[in-house]
């Protein structure tokens, strides 16, 4: 049932299936809960901000591309590592004196990384540049159906890309619940000649910022990227990136584009870092959903992509081979738990593997990056553990009927009440206990029942075993056996009785009383010709509880030599003229209560030595039945 239930809920929560979104979700919250990471150190944004916008000296958008030139030769004395522009410059300017000015400066510079359009038409603008001069060929590029595809690649103007560092596609592939948590190293081109690769702006930066030829790169997409000697970005299964988001929007420091073209920026402020020029403008519509929030300016998420793959600090997804054994793992944990520890104690343990297995994803996500399964493994272990309780709740309220059933034929209610299904398992196993027993026999009945009314023989003897398991109940004995007209007692044999000895000689001494009330009854309408007489016998000592039988009828019941004594004692009673015999251990335990005569040693048959023989003569002056027993009841009416 485990191994069904993980598998069950692993597929329905990969990709594609109708609980991913809510797998995604708890990626998200592992963002807010992890520990606190360092602010980015390689990264920086010159933002085209409202403030940006707004400035009269700039215009409205789009700007001269002569200010972009401007921009570029301001940041060229503090000597930043690479510059890229997350805007297209696709099409050429109607003063083409402002191409020439941003072409020398990206020359100058040097290090001007530009924007490719993945669109679905190919540009047919005059001086429009193109795009084959920026495809790559990495060494390897295996599984490339999980690429996303362009039908176009829009190149940056002509005498722009000839003069610039390279160029990179503008690409953002957000999830299924369009939230952006992942990055793309490659866009794939479907030309007339063949398919082109083409490297994102995130790959083509971090090739040209830490010396990493593309050409050199070997990349299964449903694994890892090798991007250099130690360099690999693991890759989830559908060949992207999972990005390590350092904090909210405005956790990358921004620099105002208006700022920085006027000089109000401290020197070294971008050194030797990658500066991304883009939009944060509300206005601009460069918003997108994160983990991190609803509204990220997308050069954010690009900057905070970037800042991943540079500082190497990359989340590893998990395999789905060892997202699934993980799933499996924990199933098996809580139907264990679930079938072999009792409910609390299992509601417990699960409470626990939930805790732990949460805790310690939240640390490995923490301290390695490591996404383990999210939803799926929570829910296989509640499933799992909720539908084996619920099982066991069907299967053992059921054998707990029917054990209170079977047990509610000997004892009370009260007594049975009090056990547990557990006690009860214990002691219809077998247990060895000390025992006290009581066994009852009516004397002459078999030969006035040969000749009576078989009506009159039925009523008189459900009316005197009725008198007499009522005054059993009332000190919680257990009805052992009725067989004929003899009545097996026993106490301390279902229920823990300290008392149990002082139990079974009250029962004995309202038998007797009760039985008077009967006969006066029973001899006065004419249904006996006389008193019916009974013989009691009565011992204490070890015996075996449990349940005997077969599979067709079993029988809860004592074994033992202390038992067959008691049995013994009651037919005893025939030589000696007596009504109630015990032993020696039944005498001495109730002495102070019940007034005793001992007729000497005897010989009882089947015993292996003789012993000392009691009769119990009643209850001593001043004494009363113990607090577990009830007055001796009047006769039924």
């Amino acid at each position: 049932m485990a191994v069904a239930i993980a598998v069950v809920c692993s597929l329905l929560c990969r990709p594609g299936g109708p609980l991913y979104s809510y797998e995604l979700k708890t990626l998200d919250s592992r963002f807010y809960y992890r520990a606190e990471v360092h602010a980015p150190e390689r990264v920086a944004i010159i933002a085209i901000d409202d403030r940006s916008l707004a400035d009269p000296d700039l215009g409205r958008w789009p700007w001269d591309r002569r200010v972009h030139a401007r921009l570029l030769q301001n940041l060229q004395a503090d000597k930043p590592k690479a510059i890229a522009f997350d805007v297209i410059f696709a099409e050429p300017s109607k003063n083409p004196a402002d191409d020439a000015a941003l072409a020398a400066a990206c020359q100058a510079s040097g290090n001007v990384i530009l924007g490719l359009y993945p669109g679905q038409l190919r540009s047919r603008a005059a001086g429009a540049g193109n795009p084959e001069a920026f495809a790559v060929a990495p060494a390897l590029v295996a599984h490339r159906p999980l690429l996303p595809t362009a039908g176009a690649m829009v190149a940056p103007q002509a005498s722009l890309g000839q003069v610039a560092a390279g160029a990179g596609a503008l690409v953002g592939v957000p999830d299924p619940d369009g939230i952006m948590r992942r990055g793309v190293l490659l866009v794939q081109e479907m030309a007339r000649t063949g398919v082109r690769l083409y490297p994102t702006l995130l790959l083509k930066l971090t090739s040209f910022a830490q010396g990493l030829p593309i050409e050199n790169m070997q990349m299964d997409l449903s694994r890892a990227a090798q991007l250099g000697p130690g360099r690999q970005v693991p890759l989830d299964s559908q060949g992207r990136f999972l990005i390590n988001f350092i904090g909210p929007p405005g956790t990358v420091k921004a620099v105002s584009y208006v700022d920085v073209l006027q000089g109000r920026f401290s020197r070294g402020t971008f050194k030797d870092k990658v500066v991304i020029v883009g939009f944060t403008a509300e206005g601009l519509l460069d918003q997108h959903p994160t983990p991190m929030g609803p509204k990220m300016p997308g050069v954010e998420v690009l900057a905070q992509g970037l800042e991943s793959l540079l500082q190497e600090r990359l989340l590893k997804p998990t395999q789905p081979s060892d997202a699934l054994g993980l799933v499996l793992v924990v199933a098996v944990l809580a139907a264990l738990a679930g079938a072999f520890l009792r409910p609390a104690m299992g509601l417990f343990v699960v409470a626990l593997l939930l805790a732990g297995y949460n805790v310690l994803g939240l640390k490995a996500f923490s301290q390695s990056g490591v996404v383990w399964p999210g939803l799926a493994p929570n829910l296989a272990m509640v499933l799992t553990f909720g539908v084996i309780a619920v099982f066991r709740l069907c299967t053992e309220e059921a054998a707990r009927k029917r054990l209170r059933d079977e047990f509610g034929r000997y004892a009370p209610p009260q007594v049975v009440a009090k056990l547990d299904t557990g006690e009860m398992k214990v002691r219809a196993a077998g247990v060895k206990r000390p025992v006290t027993a009581l066994f009852a026999d009516v004397r002459g009945f078999t030969a006035w029942s040969a000749t009576a009314d078989p009506h009159d023989v039925i009523a008189v003897l459900n009316t005197y075993f009725e008198s007499v398991t009522q005054l059993a109940f009332d000190v919680e004995g257990t009805i052992d056996n009725i067989v004929g007209d003899e009545i097996f007692v026993t106490f301390n044999a279902i229920q823990d009785q300290t008392d149990h000895v002082q139990r079974s000689v009250d029962l004995a001494i309202n038998m007797i009383a009760a039985l008077d009330g009967l006969n006066e009854r029973w001899v006065s309408s004419g249904t006996l010709p006389g008193p019916m007489r009974i013989g009691i016998g009565l011992n204490t000592g070890e015996a075996l509880v449990g349940s005997l039988g077969s599979h067709i009828r079993t029988q809860y019941t004592v074994l033992g030599q202390a038992i067959n004594l008691a049995a013994r004692l009651q037919g005893y009673n025939k030589e000696l003229g007596t009504t109630i015999l015990c032993t020696k251990e039944v005498a001495e335990r109730v002495s102070d209560q019940i007034e005793t005569r001992s007729h000497g040693m005897h010989e009882i048959r089947g015993h292996p030595v003789p012993i000392e023989v009691f009769e119990i003569v009643g209850r001593k002056t001043g004494a009363t039945a113990g607090a577990s027993s009830s007055p001796p009841p009047v006769a039924p009416s």
